[in-house]
């Protein structure tokens, strides 16, 4: 994974160290140029997080092969990509190879993502969008403001986390929840740019869906599971998900694999001996890799730590 942070006061400087483009920034806003440049990349996406006080022109080309996003922040006023006025809730999708002018204001802070075909795929799958002609002839699209600056504010988090412990993302499962973290904010982009189906689903549709879910958790209980696999899995939306379990279960499919979980941890501590089986080890056996954020969710849902939980050979001790 590269992982870089970086200050500039030259704007060509800037646009050299973002790393796969070809394009060359020109100041326009008059005075010192100051800017600085967050990036983050692994295998098949890249995120970076740019930020600059002077208005620029951005031209070059986009990265070919790939999807790119633009995601403004902040600026003291409008941005623009090839001609269109981006808004408050707009933001950039534009296919890779493609020549571009984007202008951005002074003060401005900006979100880029840039995917390749498997992964954008897998984004739209989940996103219950087909990659035609029609998604593709707009550049800049719009959804409502709160839930685009959602989606930016939760990159910009990301890469301040990647930033702050690089070597924790050395490992292939934290790179893989990386992904999964980028895709699951693009997948929200998407789902809300595309108008709900009016096919519903019936509940006995719906009931099986969280059945499969249900299975699919418990035979594979170590593995990295998240919306988009889930949505992969099933060959189904994320709308469609979400609204299984809404109604089947009244609440949302990662709560309803975490608890699921968490009860499979619980039943393993209770049947087996400390020095059989570590509470660490139990949560591992489940996924669970943090034994902090475990402990909390364990505490939150049973009301005891797992280290309060009352193994085999104390109950045992305690009946006689």
């Amino acid at each position: 994974m590269y992982v870089h942070h970086q200050f500039f006061n030259d704007a060509d400087d800037h646009a050299a160290a973002l790393r796969g483009w070809d394009q060359r920034y020109d100041q326009i806003g008059s005075g010192t140029f100051r800017s600085a440049v967050k990036q983050i990349e692994l295998d098949g996406v890249q995120v970076f997080h740019e930020s600059a006080n002077l208005r620029v022109v951005q031209r070059g080309q986009l990265p070919d092969n790939h999807m790119t996003f633009g995601i403004p922040l902040a600026g003291a006023g409008a941005f623009s990509f090839g001609g269109v006025r981006i808004d408050r809730g707009g933001f950039v999708m534009a296919q890779g190879g493609m020549p571009f002018e984007f202008h951005s204001p002074d003060d401005m802070a900006l979100i880029g993502v840039v995917v390749d075909s498997d992964m954008l795929q897998g984004v739209a799958d989940c996103a219950g969008v087909e990659l035609d002609d029609n998604l593709f002839r707009r550049t800049v699209l719009d959804i409502p403001n709160a839930a685009c600056t959602r989606a930016g504010l939760q990159l910009a988090t990301l890469i301040e986390r990647v930033l702050a412990q690089p070597e924790a993302f050395d490992d292939i499962r934290a790179q893989h929840a990386v992904r999964n973290q980028v895709s699951e904010a693009l997948v929200d982009l998407l789902a809300y740019h595309v108008p709900a189906s009016s096919n519903r689903l019936t509940y006995a549709c719906q009931a099986d869906i969280v059945r499969r879910i249900h299975d699919f958790v418990i035979n594979h209980p170590d593995e990295l599971i998240d919306i988009q696999s889930l949505c992969t899995q099933l060959r189904v939306s994320r709308r469609t998900v979400q609204n299984s379990f809404q109604a089947v279960v009244q609440t949302n499919p990662l709560a309803y694999v975490r608890s699921l979980r968490l009860a499979q941890v619980r039943r393993l501590l209770l049947d087996t001996r400390q020095a059989d089986l570590s509470v660490s080890d139990a949560a591992a056996q489940w996924g669970f890799v943090h034994l902090g954020h475990f402990a909390n969710a364990y505490k939150a849902q049973f009301g005891e730590l797992p280290s309060h939980t009352v193994r085999r050979s104390s109950r045992a001790i305690s009946a006689r």
